[in-house]
């Protein structure tokens, strides 16, 4: 019995001490980084949203997720049957117009023969018209053969006048009617390009978000493409944002290889608040080839703020609200605190290395 008791109490004796051990600590020097922590994922540095500018149901997928486009490839055909009849309609209107527009169309054919007969009539009358005008100084016609010959030439002459005026009346509406139907044409031939979308630049498809046989509304997301590099999205909380700034070592860890820390640079920093993320929104740089990257990838990130090597450092469980400690007398004792990180407070001034620190309840 006594030998059970003498074990216990060896036993209650380790607790003790190793409760006390934990609930106290002395400052030690430590290598110590400041960094901001961020989520993110990896984008491409330019992409955009692919959308369409007509509604119909999605005739043909051209490309799949991950191909890679050209600028103004076609990459997807909306259905289109009403509006293919629209535009044979137009281009025949076209055709019509531009051949009623010849000389050798019906409706000036017949204008320009009637011309030549007045212009063959004219002739004759004008002839007419000087021999009696020759004649009647002579008075080997009478006047009123004179006044006859002289009107029928001036008829023969207005006939003529009328007759170009027409012709060059109907020429300008033929040529209205032309630019009209050229117009029509043009604009039925870019409202059909509606239905085939294509690629504005040279890039990867990243995601396809509607299948073959789905109906697509005007201006709704069909697929996006990105191009360029690829770069990391990071999103800062409030906090931090005043924290970090372009040119700042990154190190971030990817959710498809997170045996592994890449580094990058702080690229960019967006100096507005991204209601929509509910987050500050930063981009990084690699600056070291990571293998297989994918567009759309999760990835955590550290943003370097500052590093000390050999900085004085306490637990961050044993500083008190408003920077304080607890010393062994439990007395709070006001101290400078320098670098703060998740584990890690360095102290500037108020305590040595052999200070004694309790941990506060």
């Amino acid at each position: 019995m006594s030998k059970i008791l003498l074990i216990l109490g060896i036993t209650l004796i380790f607790i003790f001490s190793g409760c006390k051990q934990n609930n106290s600590t002395t400052p030690e020097r430590k290598n110590i980084v400041e960094a901001v922590f961020a989520s993110g994922n990896v984008i491409t540095k330019n992409h955009y949203i692919v959308t369409s500018q007509t509604e119909g149901y999605l005739d043909k997928l051209l490309f799949n997720e991950g191909d890679s486009v050209k600028a103004g490839q076609s990459l997807f055909l909306i259905e289109n049957e009403s509006q293919a009849e629209q535009l044979d309609n137009a281009q025949a209107n076209y055709e019509y117009s531009k051949s009623n527009a010849k000389d050798s169309s019906p409706v000036l054919e017949q204008l320009i023969a009637q011309k030549l007969q007045i212009k063959n009539k004219l002739e004759t009358d004008s002839i007419n018209f000087i021999r009696h005008q020759k004649l009647i100084k002579t008075a080997a016609v009478s006047k009123l053969d004179y006044e006859k010959a002289k009107l029928t030439y001036e008829n023969s002459r207005q006939d003529l006048i009328s007759v170009e005026n027409q012709i060059t009346d109907r020429k300008n509406i033929l040529q209205l009617e032309v630019i009209k139907s050229k117009a029509n044409l043009a604009s039925q031939q870019n409202t059909s390009s509606f239905y085939e979308i294509a690629s504005k630049v040279n890039g990867i498809i990243l995601q396809i978000n509607k299948t073959e046989g789905e109906l697509i509304k005007r201006g709704e997301q069909v697929a996006e493409v990105g191009s360029g590099e690829f770069i990391a999205k990071l999103l800062i909380v409030e906090e931090d944002i005043n924290k970090i700034k372009v040119g700042q070592e990154v190190f971030i860890e990817l959710n498809t290889d997170k045996n592994k820390s890449y580094k990058a640079i702080l690229s960019k920093v967006y100096p507005f608040f991204d209601s929509q993320e509910q987050s500050f929104i930063a981009e990084a740089k690699f600056t070291e080839l990571v293998p297989k990257l994918i567009s759309g990838t999760q990835l955590q990130a550290n943003i370097k703020i500052k590093d000390k090597a050999n900085a004085l450092v306490i637990p961050t469980e044993f500083l008190l609200p408003g920077d304080f400690i607890l010393s062994k007398n439990k007395q709070k004792v006001k101290v400078t605190v320098g670098i703060r990180t998740s584990e890690w407070v360095e102290i500037l001034s108020g305590i040595d290395e052999i200070s004694t620190l309790l941990l506060p309840n």
